[in-house]
């Protein structure tokens, strides 16, 4: 090893190596990599979620009309429903074979200097901005779509993805079912 690359080697371990002096290993691009996407990326996905899991708390308003025999039996079954799809919509987005490619990606699509900017942009940028900046990049967006795809294809209660999801939608399907037989014979 030259004296040149140790003693920036020594210097960045100290702390003391400017950035333009330092490169990044592609570990260190994987790495940096990792913290885009978890610091920003996904962390944004987690807010959407939550986000959307806070519209279905409280559950969605009855129709007035329903028959007040079975409010309390809809009323479970679409509680059911939404916490079997919060569920499944968070394993969706933390399944590690995704988040692995998605930073498998990152690495390769960003150079170290580029991941470093994001991350240096995220105290000032808001996150979904940012996130949309990152996932503008070649194949990132497409990484995210065959995962949302793989995610909605489990939201049917025929789907053998997620039996609990599926259990779910059936019973607040046949909930409904059942509210309506009994407006029918209510008549």
């Amino acid at each position: 090893m030259s004296a040149r690359p140790r003693v920036v080697a020594l210097l960045a371990l100290a702390g003391l190596a400017p950035l333009s002096l330092v490169q990044a290993a592609p570990a260190d691009t994987l790495a940096l990599a990792r913290q885009v996407n978890e610091q920003i990326v996904h962390k944004h996905m987690r807010g959407e979620l939550q986000r959307f899991v806070r519209t279905l708390d409280g559950s969605a308003p009855l129709p007035s009309d329903m028959p007040a025999g079975c409010q309390a039996q809809v009323r479970e079954a679409v509680t059911g429903m939404y916490a079997a799809m919060a569920e499944h919509l968070k394993a969706g987005i933390e399944e590690p074979a995704y988040q692995h490619e998605l930073e498998q990606r990152l690495a390769v699509v960003y150079s170290s200097k580029d991941l470093q900017g994001f991350l240096a942009r995220s105290g000032s940028t808001d996150v979904a901005t940012l996130s949309r900046d990152i996932l503008s990049g070649p194949g990132l967006k497409e990484i995210e779509d065959a995962q949302m795809d793989r995610i909605l294809e489990g939201l049917d209660e025929n789907s053998t993805s997620n039996p609990a999801l599926a259990a779910a939608l059936r019973a607040a399907s046949a909930a409904n079912e059942a509210c309506t037989r009994l407006q029918i014979d209510a008549g």
